[in-house]
């Protein structure tokens, strides 16, 4: 059962080139049924997460499953709450359109990468776990459980990841990690340009090669990287590209972000958080460090967390990027302004509502330390 519809015009008439396989100049969002049987209301996962895992277990990509993902269930950030783990998996039914409770990981886990392979199955890969610490730990969700793989080299969170030829490649702080399914083995690969900080980039593998965007370095104030870059597994070498930008110059792609490849030459991403606003907190923040008694900095740190959701802005903008031309177009979203959501291209469910080709964006944060249960679909 649905929620609700509404009919949306992409206005992606502004595309010059086609993007891939399929034409975004209509398209309809539809809210599906959030996470809501008794065990995630009970647990407090049906009041919505941000950064879980999520991915496909079969590989037609008919069968959506996420995973973790943390929120405050009690207390909200602004107050002073406690931020709470996840360690739940919840499968889309998409005859009902409903979740179903699919197992648990072996522990709490947000803020790792998500990788869907061929054959079937999640690679899951670090992230954060309920002592706030990152892991190494790696494993591979399946339609038969949980199947252990080799650890990463070292603990990783705050990152994010994709398929190409038989490799997984992750990619968050300052590491970038490749993974070979063939022999089950980790290696460090080269980092981009520069190796500065990326928390919380993307991470989409399309055209023969790995493309990241976004993320930040929490020890700057000026922690935005507004600059993309390319991987090109043949060279082992990276290549830098440009990055989206507003009216204003600023980045588009902050940090929080969620990105798909789609068709054969587009990369789609939603989601983050506003350049300017977001640096400006940084920068308060390694001034409470410095200055921990401050109470104007106290007080004005307690007011941006206390904001309306909308003086945030979010980014409401879905921002396709075409690696045949280079070139970025961009176009509002009907789906709410979100960080921290799970996406994925859902190829064709069972039911009515799944019929067709689509984007699954499932709960992140409208405001900091504040989640939505809301899942979206546009098809």
């Amino acid at each position: 059962m649905r929620f609700s519809t509404c009919w949306l015009s992409l206005l992606l008439g502004l595309v010059t080139a086609g993007c891939g396989s399929g034409s975004f100049d209509r398209g309809e969002w539809v809210r599906l049924l959030p996470v809501n049987g008794t065990e995630a209301l009970e647990t407090g996962y049906g009041q919505g997460v941000s950064a879980p895992f999520i991915g496909h277990l079969d590989p037609e990509q008919r069968v959506v499953v996420v995973a973790g993902g943390c929120n405050f269930p009690e207390t909200p950030a602004a107050e002073g709450g406690a931020k709470r783990y996840y360690d739940r998996i919840y499968r889309l039914d998409t005859v009902t359109d409903r979740w179903v409770a699919a197992g648990r990981l072996p522990q709490p886990l947000a803020y790792g990468a998500s990788i869907s392979v061929p054959g079937g199955g999640v690679l899951c890969a670090g992230g954060t776990d309920s002592t706030g610490r990152p892991v190494s730990d790696a494993f591979r969700l399946t339609d038969k459980g949980i199947r252990h793989v080799a650890s990463m080299p070292r603990a990783v969170d705050n990152c994010a990841g994709a398929y190409l030829d038989g490799r997984c490649y992750v990619a968050g702080d300052r590491a970038f990690l490749v993974y070979d399914l063939t022999t089950d083995s980790w290696h460090e690969g080269p980092l981009w340009p520069g190796g500065r900080r990326r928390l919380q980039p993307t991470v989409t593998a399309q055209a023969g090669r790995i493309w990241l965007f976004g993320g930040y370095d929490p020890a700057d104030s000026a922690g935005i990287d507004g600059e993309g870059y390319v991987y090109d597994p043949t060279t082992e070498a990276w290549a830098g590209v440009e990055g989206p930008t507003d009216g204003d110059g600023e980045p588009l792609l902050a940090a929080g972000g969620a990105s798909v490849a789609w068709g054969s030459d587009s990369i789609l991403c939603l989601g983050g958080v506003n350049t300017p606003i977001f640096e400006a907190a940084l920068a308060r923040t390694k001034a409470l460090a410095a200055e921990p008694g401050n109470d104007s900095l106290r007080q004005a740190q307690r007011e941006y967390m206390e904001r309306e959701p909308a003086w945030y802005r979010f980014n409401d903008r879905v921002r396709i990027y075409n690696t045949t031309t280079g070139r970025w177009t961009c176009a509002r979203s009907e789906a709410p302004a979100l960080a921290g959501a799970g996406a994925v291209v859902l190829r064709r469910g069972r039911g009515s509502t799944f019929s067709r080709p689509g984007l699954l964006l499932f709960n992140g944060e409208y405001k900091p330390g504040i989640r939505s249960p809301e899942v979206w679909w546009w098809r």
